[in-house]
């Protein structure tokens, strides 16, 4: 009985985030060349003027799939959680062996005999048993991801709304930097739905992932580690395009692996 733990994850669709710009520069602070995340505080200097914009709103965009790639704790979170499906797992496959081997065990009785009886039924019970324990503790780890995934996400909420305050933004919205592959159907697919075309010197991502990971030291290992079975190259949420290789999994239903 060959065992494999899913546990649920949030997908990373190409996730976009883009802002209105203030043609008065002078005033607003500017921000950072697209594809550019400067490595230093969030303050940056002013950015020329992009050309009509709304009157009074300003423009940028974060790549909320670069943030939980490279966010310290959450990784350092979903590590650990891998560490104990990882673990369950190892426990339900020895215990899956045993269950073989006595309804191999059993096999040695007649089927009609007293003795085959009570070891099916015996048998029985031991299975109906070892699938409840499995079908709790896959959601329990379906709980706990669902927790750290809000709660990392709440914390991207609020260090974006305070940096647009500081830097007089009215309007952030999601976008992915990953640029289309064109051998790679989910890639064009991903490209050709992405709802910000176009942007210039408004990705605001590093100066988040700076404030999010101030004084943290990301595991050895990197960041972007999903569980095993991760959606990051099969499974979509509604409304989203399929995340790219080595970007992280974003809010959203999906499939992890998981016992069962």
């Amino acid at each position: 009985m060959r065992l494999s733990l899913v546990c649920a994850t949030f997908v990373a669709g190409p996730l976009s985030f883009c802002l209105l710009i203030s043609p008065a520069s002078a005033q607003n602070p500017g921000l950072p060349n697209a594809g550019v995340r400067p490595a230093g505080p969030p303050s940056v200097a002013a950015a020329p003027p992009q050309g009509p914009a709304a009157a009074g709103t300003s423009v940028a965009v974060i790549d909320i799939a670069h943030i939980f790639k490279n966010h310290v704790r959450f990784n350092a979170q979903m590590n650990d959680m891998k560490r104990d499906i990882d673990a369950f797992d190892g426990a339900m496959r020895d215990e899956s062996k045993k269950l073989q081997q006595k309804q191999e065990a059993m096999m040695q009785f007649n089927q009609a005999s007293p003795e085959f009886k009570k070891a099916d039924e015996e048998l029985a019970h031991l299975k109906s048993d070892f699938q409840i324990r499995v079908q709790a503790k896959k959601r329990e780890f379906l709980e706990q991801e669902a927790r750290v995934y809000y709660g990392i996400y709440r914390e991207v909420e609020e260090g974006v709304a305070s940096f647009a305050q500081r830097n007089r933004i009215g309007l952030v919205l999601r976008y992915t930097g990953d640029e289309m592959k064109p051998d790679d159907r989910a890639s064009v697919l991903q490209g050709v739905n992405k709802p910000v075309v176009y942007q210039d010197r408004l990705d605001i991502t590093q100066h988040i992932l700076n404030q999010l990971n101030a004084g943290a030291t990301m595991p050895p290992n990197g960041g972007g580690n999903a569980l095993p079975g991760s959606p990051g190259a099969n499974t979509i949420a509604p409304g989203t395009q399929q995340a790219q290789p080595n970007r992280p999994i974003v809010p959203g239903p999906a499939g992890r692996t998981v016992p069962r």
